[in-house]
């Protein structure tokens, strides 16, 4: 069997110097956007990939908000598989161009992710698509592509492993609940189990609105979050996120897109670490747990970094925005350096 790998997986865990002394807990990030187009999708892509190859696939649709399809488009180019991915209005002009480089057919659908309807009406014509030509649809959730999702259970064992089975906390950022069931999973089966605990924006909260009502089913919601990749306003893998997440015990926390965003800036001017908002997600729930009391001091804390900053670049000239850059002369560079203190 041909395995369509480009050596995805056993990403750094970098332990924080400022934020987490600061915040008093012992704090590390896993930084998937260490994978090689920049993000957690390419575990579950090389193994969907790999199945494609199997079946002798020569063309795929899939639906994206960005990293899935960026991470499509450069393996399917790379086993000249031809893709072509639907995204939401909103994508990230980033991402969107990362699938155009690598040759992917691009439609931006109006409304969709955003509309409960719409995006459920997509879903369903895309799989009538699928159904009548013969084309897979990739989707990064297990209810879609459960035996790809599972390779994604591969991020546990590699922070058991790297931290000797310490950490006491994991903090995921909640889209679909793809990622959370595979990180939740992947502990289960090691004798050492964290609480895995599930961050998601204000403006989506399908699974933490569930959680705080102790309901166990999940409700459509409008979603207003801008945060790439965590619009997801419909159940999808939901249900059985909030099924794990009672299971093992772990919380649920809504943050807005400003603490996001924040916490994001926190990474790129405090730990050097450069994420999108998305990847940043984590942190700031993290943030939270200890304003609200109950992520105790000297805990061992896992914050993963999902996605790349590359990906969202208008993210980035916004952080960059606040330390403008100063055009001087040659005579003014003594002064200009006592002023900034260098």
């Amino acid at each position: 069997m041909r395995i369509a790998s480009m050596g995805e997986g056993n990403t750094p865990l970098v332990e924080s110097v400022s934020i987490g002394p600061r915040l008093g807990i012992r704090l590390f990030f896993k930084l998937e956007m260490c994978n090689p187009t920049g993000s957690y999708k390419d575990r579950f892509i090389a193994a969907e990939v790999s199945g494609l190859l199997e079946r002798g696939v020569q063309a795929c649709i899939a639906t994206s908000s960005g990293n899935t399809g960026a991470s499509l488009a450069a393996y399917c180019a790379r086993n000249r598989i031809a893709c072509a991915i639907f995204v939401n209005e909103f994508a990230p002009a980033g991402k969107l161009q990362h699938m155009q480089a690598h040759g992917a057919r691009v439609f931006r659908v109006r409304d969709f992710v955003t509309s409960p309807d719409v995006t459920e009406r997509v879903y369903r014509r895309l799989r009538r698509m699928s159904d009548e030509n013969g084309i897979p649809i990739v989707v990064s959730a297990f209810r879609y592509c459960p035996e790809s999702m599972r390779g994604v259970q591969s991020i546990s064992t590699e922070i058991h492993a790297q931290l000797n089975g310490a950490a006491d906390h994991v903090f995921v950022p909640v889209g679909s609940g793809g990622l959370f069931t595979a990180v939740s999973r992947g502990f289960s089966a090691l004798p050492r189990k964290p609480r895995v605990h599930a961050v998601q924006p204000e403006g989506c909260l399908t699974l933490v609105s569930a959680f705080r009502e102790h309901r166990d089913d999940i409700r459509p919601v409008e979603s207003t979050t801008r945060i790439s990749g965590l619009s997801v306003p419909f159940d999808i893998d939901a249900t059985t996120a909030l099924q794990e997440l009672y299971r093992a015990g772990g919380n649920a926390i809504g943050v807005a897109d400003e603490e996001a965003v924040a916490a994001q800036k926190m990474m790129l001017r405090e730990e050097g670490i450069w994420p999108e908002p998305a990847g940043a997600t984590a942190l700031a729930g993290c943030i939270r747990a200890r304003r609200d009391g109950w992520l105790q001091e000297g805990s061992t804390v896992v914050c993963l970094v999902t996605g790349h900053g590359f990906k969202d670049p208008d993210s980035l000239s916004e952080a960059a925005r606040e330390n403008e850059i100063v055009l001087i002369s040659e005579p003014e560079l003594d002064s200009s350096l006592l002023e900034a203190r260098v």
